[in-house]
């Protein structure tokens, strides 16, 4: 599996695969989903005393996870995590040291503007990832992560289909999160060569 995403990265840059959580561990992340829930808060853009909200732009609502300290059905994914990002480093040596990561969920008709995932005053944000984590989804329900070349051009579009994974090179990307009219949940988050925590 790890190969697989191995060999997406050297080839393309990026990688996706269909299903990398199973039935039960999806289950059990949404039942942590669901009980925190009233402690989502709307994701904002930018970045420390100048990050705000922007509807136009971004529609999405994060709650912030802890890989140091991780809680009960996550522990599988950061142990995931963390064997990626020791065999990404060598293969590629990135340097990558730790990574940040939040649930997200997307309400019906929200979506995320083409962005790219590296801030311009902060270059560490080298890898970001994603998990899909609906429980089911049909492609008629729209959602798809569409990545673009530098120039404006489509590369790939791809459902956010239960249990998938994608990741990709954060400053070589940009991408968007279209509307779809289910709501729409993710683990989201990005692999540093800084320490960060």
């Amino acid at each position: 599996m790890i190969e697989q995403i191995l060999q997406g990265l050297e080839a393309k840059g990026y990688s996706f695969l269909p299903q990398i959580l199973n039935e039960e561990q999806i289950l059990r992340i949404n039942k942590f989903f669901d009980e925190y829930r009233g402690e989502f808060r709307p994701a904002k853009i930018g970045m420390n005393g100048s990050k705000q909200r922007i509807d136009s732009i971004r529609g999405d609502y994060t709650y912030w996870l802890n890989p140091i300290n991780s809680k009960g059905p996550f522990v599988e994914v950061f142990e995931f995590l963390n064997k990626l990002r020791d065999q990404i480093n060598e293969r590629f040596y990135l340097g990558l040291k730790e990574y940040e990561c939040h649930l997200a969920y997307y309400p019906p008709d929200s979506f995320y503007h083409r962005h790219l995932d590296r801030f311009n005053k902060d270059s560490s944000r080298t890898i970001s990832f994603v998990f899909y984590l609906n429980k089911s989804w049909d492609i008629s329900n729209g959602g798809e992560i569409v990545m673009y070349d530098k120039k404006g051009n489509i590369l790939d579009s791809f459902s956010p289909m239960p249990g998938a994974f994608i990741c990709f090179l954060s400053d070589e990307f940009p991408h968007e999160v279209r509307s779809s009219n289910l709501e729409r949940r993710s683990l989201t988050g990005w692999m540093h060569n800084k320490i960060i925590y």
